[in-house]
């Protein structure tokens, strides 16, 4: 009780320390208790590609399209995973997990939330770096459009918490008071003395960051501290129109690619430097049984023989532990049970075919 005082306490003084506040037009308030749609015995689905939104009329329904954006590795999927109380976005603790723009949905009675989880903002020089796509550096303006709402994540922890990075500016500049902007600051866990989160708030919001932020936040996504403040605030800010998703959907992303996403992530959670970023995922099987339950095989290929070595790890260590997580992770995203195989692939050698060795991972 005492934690969620003194955190409210200095969010309401960090109100104060802005040159100047401007507030969004909220919806009008809730009051019907709050009610998640996840149900034990719900049939969930990902995502029904033949449902017509507009069959919700909308003087029924609200929604709100939000975009997370921020530096590579600021915990923008953690967050978006506790807001929508699933973790249907791929996040780890290396840079560049997520890869392409993908939204997150949460429904609260009539209200859909839909969450743009965009990629870190990067450089040229991380492009290379990290084998990454082109399209990184134009998904973020893609994620901007049809938004009504910004969130600006900032990450306390770091060395330069009370900078700005001038790639967020760009984008803050670019789209000036067109779009209102929240400032969310996460991993306030790690600051030792809350008065820090003060100063850190007074300098963002001061000439030398930006002084147009709508509201401000003070978050640890990943101990889900001060996310329900965050996701009320959403809500409340939602518009009168058609929702844009079936209630039971919580990604626009297929079965296959969350599968995909989830395994690549804790790979890059065993895996040092830029090897992570070099091996293919591909899901090879999926199929759901007659209660529910699914099986799926993921084919994970490497560059060269060396590097399928350190992916199975010794005696295939490393490949067991990732299928166990990756398993107990997609068993909380499709809210059913699932049965991984992981199968690495072996590049052709001089004496010998290809190999393949799959590793079972026991119903527990």
């Amino acid at each position: 009780m005492f934690m969620i005082l003194e955190r409210n306490i200095l969010r309401l003084s960090s109100r104060f320390l802005r040159f100047y506040s401007t507030h969004l037009e909220a919806a009008d308030k809730v009051n019907s208790p709050k009610v998640s749609y996840y149900d034990d015995d719900d049939d969930d689905k990902i995502i029904d590609q033949s449902w017509d939104a507009t069959r919700i009329r909308s003087e029924n329904t609200k929604s709100l399209r939000i975009a997370i954006l921020g530096l590579p590795n600021a915990g923008k999927s953690t967050l978006i995973n506790q807001l929508i109380g699933r973790p249907v976005c791929a996040a780890s603790s290396k840079v560049q997990t997520t890869r392409k723009n993908c939204n997150a949905i949460y429904v609260e009675d009539d209200t859909q939330l839909i969450f743009v989880d965009t990629p870190g903002l990067v450089t040229s020089c991380e492009l290379k770096k990290y084998k990454l796509d082109d399209t990184f550096k134009t998904d973020v303006d893609k994620a901007l459009k049809n938004t009504d709402i910004i969130g600006v994540l900032q990450d306390v922890s770091h060395k330069r918490a009370t900078l700005i990075n001038y790639r967020v500016l760009d984008v803050l500049k670019r789209i000036g008071e067109d779009i209102p902007v929240l400032l969310i600051l996460n991993k306030i866990d790690k600051v030792k003395k809350k008065q820090e989160l003060l100063k850190i708030v007074d300098t963002l919001t001061s000439e030398k960051g930006w002084s147009n932020f709508a509201d401000i936040f003070m978050v640890s996504a990943l101990k889900a501290d001060g996310t329900d403040d965050l996701r009320k605030y959403l809500l409340e800010s939602a518009k009168s129109r058609d929702w844009e998703y079936n209630h039971d959907t919580v990604s626009d992303e297929s079965s296959e690619t969350i599968i995909e996403q989830t395994v690549r992530a804790k790979f890059m959670d065993f895996m040092e430097q830029e090897l992570p970023y070099l091996i293919k995922v591909e899901t090879e099987h999926l199929g759901v049984l007659p209660d529910g339950s699914m099986q799926t095989v993921v084919a994970v290929a490497s560059p060269n023989d060396r590097a399928s070595k350190i992916v199975m790890g010794k005696g295939g260590g490393r490949v067991k532990t990732v299928a166990i997580l990756a398993e107990q992770e997609l068993c909380k995203i499709f809210n059913t049970s699932v049965k991984l195989k992981i199968a690495v692939k072996f590049l052709k050698d001089k004496n010998e075919e290809d190999k393949k060795i799959n590793y079972k991972i026991n119903k527990r």
